[in-house]
């Protein structure tokens, strides 16, 4: 099965087909940095990491840029509120970001540029801009001309006469069309500046990304991603600065990830309705965090719920449980590696691989792994094992966490601090222990029904029934 994206360019699943053969060069917009980052965009960041983790399982060679946004007007505003320099202010926020993503289990990016440090080529591309034509400045201020642009509109399917009626605010005078941006701005007093050909200023917001993306990866890129709400303007002017400072094609796949809301709002700061990756992560950990955005498509939106976080505690502990089992069993020398082993890891890879080369569906890939889980333990954990069979459920394992991320390298770790956290480990032992005594009892008077009801209601609470050789009944959570 071949690896195929739904291209917003298109809007349809497409067949992934690289420009070079084997390798990936892949974009995605990163954080402004001006403040601690909220969930809402952790769902960004963790969906770019998928991407690069997916690629990287499937056998791809990956340039992977994500930039840092440490020049725009939030983080000077901020930084004239607490009174420091807009660049240092901006800096101490790249260093948290880095944390935040650390907890969440992320892999480095190949580059993660910052506007600060890509001025020359900020300012070479408005140069080539204005050279080819699409460009033109006005008192130190340097505008794109859409009117220039080819096919204007072709990400976002929006159209420059319906932009030109939909303007409710007033539009720049200076302006030769009221859709033009702006790729250079003038410094005003207090503000951080570079020199350029127009003047003492800093660039527009869109102008960043293009010339970041150009600088590592080239001229045109296979994937480029972010968040729904960059597809207009951001990502729109992009392939319009782009394609007219290039005049080659910007990119030829678009992928977006749809929003996390919290009640009937996306998440966001200007709402008020924000919770923090740190604040989060210091109660139920990174790993919760990432197992609640992966088990969604990224195309489909996430209600932020305690039901839904709830859900990915009982996930993670489920996963983490399995890991520490394979860590634990005992093998036995005087067996050969058992081919009910392989086969059912080979298939449990196979489907699994299949699913992410499907859109990145990390949700059915997830659901390919559990089944693997259940597998495992109803096949392959009643056996005697050889070192080399257990190898083989590591490796697959192993393959599985390099796609989606989800098994922490210490899973007693894990499972000690998930005990901890409310709906997990705060489990009524004497319950369970009524419950199965209960079932004793419907068994031996041969009421079955009983017997399967209370199995079913421990079920419902995600735990399972153990039924040992000696007659006692255990249990664990699923």
């Amino acid at each position: 099965m071949e690896l195929k994206i739904h291209n917003n360019l298109t809007r349809k699943k497409e067949s992934f087909s690289p420009i070079e053969d084997g390798k990936v060069k892949f974009y995605s917009c990163g954080p402004t940095t001006y403040d601690f980052l909220h969930v809402g965009n952790a769902r960004a960041l963790v969906v770019g990491d998928l991407f690069h983790r997916v690629f990287k399982a499937l056998g791809y060679q990956v340039t992977f840029v994500r930039n840092y946004t440490d020049v725009d007007d939030k983080i000077i505003q901020r930084a004239q509120e607490l009174k420091v320099d807009p660049l240092d202010h901006a800096q101490r926020f790249v260093d948290e970001c880095r944390k935040d993503m650390d907890s969440l289990g992320m892999l480095p990016a190949t580059h993660t540029p910052k506007v600060s440090e890509t001025m020359p080529e900020i300012i070479k591309m408005i140069e080539d801009i204005i050279s080819n034509g699409a460009g033109y400045v006005v008192e130190g201020e340097v505008f794109f001309h859409v009117e220039k642009a080819d096919h204007y509109g072709k990400l976002s399917k929006k159209d420059l006469e319906g932009l030109q009626h939909g303007q409710r605010v007033e539009v720049d005078s200076r302006k030769k069309h009221p859709a033009d941006f702006v790729l250079w701005k003038p410094a005003k007093v207090g503000e951080p500046f570079w020199e350029s050909p127009w003047g003492k200023g800093r660039p527009g917001w869109h102008i960043e990304c293009s010339a970041m993306a150009k600088k590592f990866l080239g001229e045109t890129l296979d994937l480029h991603h972010g968040g729904v709400d960059l597809m207009f303007p951001h990502h729109e002017n992009e392939i319009a600065q782009s394609e007219a400072a290039n005049k080659k094609t910007f990119c030829n796949c678009w992928a977006h990830n749809e929003f996390l809301n919290f009640g009937s709002e996306k998440m966001s700061k200007s709402l008020g309705n924000v919770v923090t990756i740190r604040k989060f992560i210091e109660k139920y950990s990174g790993q919760v965090l990432r197992q609640l955005l992966i088990s969604v498509h990224y195309r489909a939106r996430i209600d932020w719920t305690d039901e839904a976080i709830e859900r990915a505690i009982q996930d993670v502990t489920r996963i983490h449980q399995f890991a520490l089992e394979i860590k634990t069993l005992k093998t036995n020398p005087d067996v050969k590696v058992d081919p009910d082993v392989e086969s059912i890891c080979k298939k449990f890879i196979e489907e699994f691989n299949n699913e992410l080369k499907s859109d990145f569906n990390s949700a059915g890939a997830l659901g390919v792994f559990f089944a693997f889980i259940r597998d495992a333990r109803r096949d392959l954990f009643i056996k005697d094992l050889s070192i080399g069979s257990v190898a083989f459920i590591q490796s697959a394992v192993d393959h599985a966490n390099l796609a989606l991320g989800h098994v922490h390298k210490d899973p007693q770790s894990m499972l000690d601090l998930l005990q901890n956290l409310k709906g997990s480990g705060d489990v009524d032992e004497a319950w369970i222990q009524d419950l199965i005594e209960q079932r004793r009892e419907a068994k031996s008077s041969k009421n079955w029904a009983r017997a399967d009801e209370i199995r079913d209601e421990l079920k419902a609470k995600n735990i399972a029934l153990v039924d040992n050789k000696d007659g006692t009944v255990g249990w664990k959570m699923l």
